[in-house]
């Protein structure tokens, strides 16, 4: 190998320094019109982007991995490499190659991840997009996360492990940053719960503080610390659009865990993991990406302030009275770009001509829409200032529309941004520029007579300028000196005179400097919007719950539902006709059945028992989608609704192994059994579908009556709890706080159908066949199994709940006789226990014990 295949150039030296800085991500390294990858980098984006891969210096021994892309469509490339889980360095050129003798300086501008992309095609416009940080700090977790598309900032603390991984599930950071010095006790627990990017960072301590917060702890400056210096590597400019941080409790809102979100599918189907399906996806009629966002932040944290969620039922109380100005709202508010993003692509200096006429556009409604807004408060005699008026932003306005051309470009470099008439350099280019233009003409019309050729043309383009254009053989026979040839084409050749020439360098430099005047112009512009920012933001949060409003109040209209009273008694629920919105919409009105609930202080307990199939869990869900949709502010769906506030929702609806931490189904369940049990107050709504239908019959049957009997004497919070085991309907003998509630069946001819009705009272018997033939399974399967229901219903010894049945045996039943009496004895022992006072584990303990006496008197199998 030579030494100069051996030596580095000071163009490659210049990107290994780069990328030494940047080692944990993709260095896009500007070279001309293209961004260049080398080495490592150029392997793995060849692989992900599917791009051809190259090298540089062929002819050495280890020629250096090579690709590109244009700079022009970098976006779907780097958007590609982000949704792959690479962060993305963008090195540009600081100075123009024309006017830079040898190496052009270059630097990183910006540096793209997960968490801080901002291209609007990467982004779906209806969601955050949020980075997040954790760290620990004397044994307590905090807790920031900001969509820094938008600018919110939210903060949160708490010394439970629990709470806090649960709350990052809910949330679903695009990337988390974690103190890099707690890196190898944060990463593997956060591993456990979160698959998204991971980014250990140092915290920089010399920073100053760039956030806004009262009286911060230490913990808080640590974590808002963290973020921070996160956000001036990646972003390397200002952060003033930031919003203040703002600080909330966990228990501020209504709290449902992850696992209670997920199993109640508030924004994503468990079957299909998309928003169909969901809560959400039925409720989301906005019209704004900025009201979508909102209603999906309150879904994840419906209020727990009654004065709070008096103000929202109001204001969708007014609106849904008044109807004409509503229908006339909503296609303005339609009209309405997504401000909150659009202000931060310009305080972030991104943001294109484009983007700024969308806000134009928009503040152009904005007058309509207070029109409107007074014409609703003038129909409210009670609150005659229910909906305070938006800004108007005349001046800003009028800036706009004096300085931006209707329908501008996208492009800022190539001119045609600003209004005649705006400054007055810049008309006098373009005056330049339209005298140059109509010279041009001249000029044809002239070179047309003196050569005598009649189709002679004047023609431009970006690489050989201005030129005359002849045909080849009247090129041949031209005799004109002035003619300087400057092109050969196939059938035609370009020339140039003295006098084009001189023109051109006129036209040229009018139009060059009329391009970066009209730059220096619009960056100015842009620059000038930042001073109003705050009082966008503001603006765009009205309009997001204007828009939220209106979505409710059409809803409540369309569907025709209930605003609930709310009671300041955690055990008075009444829902008359209650549905469940979702499975009304998928399978229709007419189809779907409306149920009751009613629960009071003296039976806070239901005990739900019906066929499998039968709608149980539905109804607990529509239960829960009741208390939900109130504590955002919604109607609800029912004819009738009184609820209280809940203070929190633990589910048990649905089964899932988790394989990846070596748990079954039953263990599962038997952990989220555990946190609801630990953490529901009086307040609180459990809804338990089928606990302990992972293990055997009897230890089932324990387990569920242990958990009841505890959540009557300890937990003391309204509880729904559906069950297969019809066997303990006679719970309610011990459980005073305990009603039996069952959804009806109707059997005919051994034919069952479902009413889908809850009625009161305990079922009969659990249907299970009956299913199993509806499901289709072979005839004489189920006739096999119906014989040996019987058999088993006739052979059954009922001792779980201490009954006296006297069974009628196949054989002589004086074998028996020894037997019976052993029964009675342990039966006898069986009512002597105090249920109420047993925890589900000394019950189980119990149940051992008996199960041994059993075994001793050889009533019971050894195992």
């Amino acid at each position: 190998m030579t030494d100069k295949a051996k030596k580095t150039t000071p163009m490659m030296e210049q990107y290994n320094r780069l990328k030494e800085e940047y080692a944990d991500a993709i260095l896009f390294f500007r070279l001309g019109d293209f961004y260049e990858m080398f080495n490592e980098d150029a392997l793995e984006a060849a692989k992900v982007l599917e791009i051809t891969l190259t090298s540089r210096n062929k002819q050495a021994d280890q020629p250096i991995p090579m690709c590109g892309v244009p700079h022009h469509s970098a976006d779907q490339y780097i958007r590609r490499l982000i949704e792959a889980g690479y962060k993305v360095a963008i090195c540009e050129q600081l100075e123009d190659p024309k006017l830079t003798k040898g190496m052009v300086k270059r630097d990183v501008v910006k540096v793209i991840t997960p968490g801080t992309i901002m291209e609007p095609d990467s982004l779906k416009q209806k969601e955050h997009n949020f980075l997040a940080a954790l760290i620990e700090y004397e044994t307590i977790f905090y807790f920031v996360y900001s969509d820094v598309t938008i600018g919110d900032i939210f903060l949160t603390h708490t010394q439970s492990w629990e709470q806090i991984s649960s709350e990052i599930q809910s949330i679903g950071p695009a990337e988390l940053i974690i103190d890099i010095r707690q890196k190898e006790s944060l990463l593997t627990p956060l591993q456990s719960i979160y698959q998204q990017t991971i980014s250990p960072y140092p915290i920089n301590s010399t920073l100053e503080p760039l956030w806004q917060l009262d009286q911060p702890s230490d913990g808080e400056v640590k974590v808002l610390s963290l973020l921070f210096s996160y956000l001036n590597y990646t972003q390397k400019q200002s952060l003033k659009y930031l919003k203040a941080v703002e600080r909330y409790r966990l228990n501020q809102f209504l709290l449902m865990n992850y696992f209670a979100k997920k199993q109640l599918e508030l924004t994503q189907s468990l079957r299909t993991q998309r928003k169909k399906g969901s809560l959400l996806w039925f409720l989301d009629q906005t019209k704004t990406a900025m009201g979508g966002r909102l209603l999906h932040s309150w879904i994840d944290k419906p209020l727990y302030d009654k004065a709070a969620l008096i103000d929202r039922h109001q204001k969708v109380s007014y609106l849904l009275q008044a109807f004409f100005e509503r229908m006339e709202l909503i296609p303005k508010l339609r009209d309405i770009y997504d401000l909150e993003r659009l202000i931060s692509k310009i305080s972030l200096a991104s943001a294109n001509a484009r983007d700024l006429d969308q806000l134009r556009f928009s503040l152009r409604r904005i007058p309509a829409i207070n029109q409107l807004l007074a014409q609703v408060n003038a129909n409210v005699a009670d609150n005659p200032s229910a909906f305070a008026p938006l800004a108007e932003f005349e001046e800003l306005l009028a800036e706009l529309d004096q300085a931006l051309v209707d329908d501008p470009p996208i492009s800022i470099t190539e001119g045609n941004i600003i209004k005649d008439g705006y400054h007055e350099l810049l008309d006098e280019y373009r005056q330049a520029l339209n005298h140059g233009q109509d010279w041009l003409i001249d000029l044809q019309l002239r070179e047309r007579e003196i050569t005598g050729i009649k189709n002679l043309k004047v023609g431009y383009n970006k690489v050989f300028g201005y030129y005359l254009e002849l045909s080849r053989l009247q090129a041949q026979s031209l005799k004109d000196e002035r003619y300087q040839r400057k092109q050969t084409l196939a059938n035609s050749e370009r020339f140039i005179t003295d006098e084009l020439k001189a023109m051109e360098s006129k036209i040229l430099d009018a139009q060059e400097k009329s391009k970066q005047l009209e730059y220096e112009l619009f960056a100015q512009l842009r620059a000038q919007i930042n001073q109003y920012v705050p009082q966008l933001q503001i603006l765009a949060r009205q309009i997001a719950e204007l828009d939220v409003y209106c979505n409710f109040a059409s809803l409540a209209e369309q569907e025709n539902y209930v605003r609930a009273e709310i009671s300041d008694h955690p055990y008075q629920y009444e829902l008359i006709d209650s549905r469940h919105p979702v499975v009304e919409r998928l399978v229709g009105q007419a189809e779907f059945v409306a149920n009751d609930l009613w629960v009071d202080e003296q039976k806070p307990m239901l005990l739900l028992t019906g066929p499998n199939m039968s709608g149980k869990s539905t109804y607990m869900r529509q239960v829960a989608y009741a208390v939900i949709m109130n504590q955002i502010g919604s109607f609800v769906p029912a004819k009738v609704a009184k609820l209280p506030l809940v203070d929190r929702i633990f589910t048990r609806i649905g089964s899932a192994d988790d394989i990846s931490q070596g748990q079954s189904t039953f263990m599962v369940e038997m952990l989220e059994t555990n946190i609801a049990l630990k953490q529901a107050t009086q307040h609180s709504l459990l809804l338990f579908d089928e606990l302990g239908r992972g293990t055997a019959t009897y230890d089932g049957m324990a387990l569920a009556q242990g958990i009841l009997a505890y959540i009557a004497r300890k937990v003391k919070a309204v509880t729904i709890f559906s069950t297969h085991y019809h066997e303990l309907t006679d719970l309610n003998q011990e459980i005073p706080y305990l009603k039996n509630i069952h959804v009806g069946a109707s059997e005919v001819n051994g034919q069952v159908t479902f009413l889908h009705k809850i009625l009161p009272g305990p079922a009969d018997r659990s249907y299970g066949i009956h299913v199993a033939k509806l499901a289709g399974l072979p005839d004489d399967l189920i006739d096999y199994s119906q014989a040996k229901l019987a058999d088993l219903e006739a052979n059954s010894r009922s001792i779980f709940l201490g009954e006296q049945v006297e069974q009628t045996h196949l054989f002589d039943s004086a074998p028996y006789q020894a037997e019976r009496e052993s029964m009675k004895q342990i039966q006898e022992s069986i009512k002597t226990l105090n249920i109420n006072e047993m925890t589900p584990i000394e019950a189980l303990n119990t149940l051992v014990k008996i199960k041994d006496e059993l075994r001793e008197e050889g009533l019971l199998d050894q195992d």
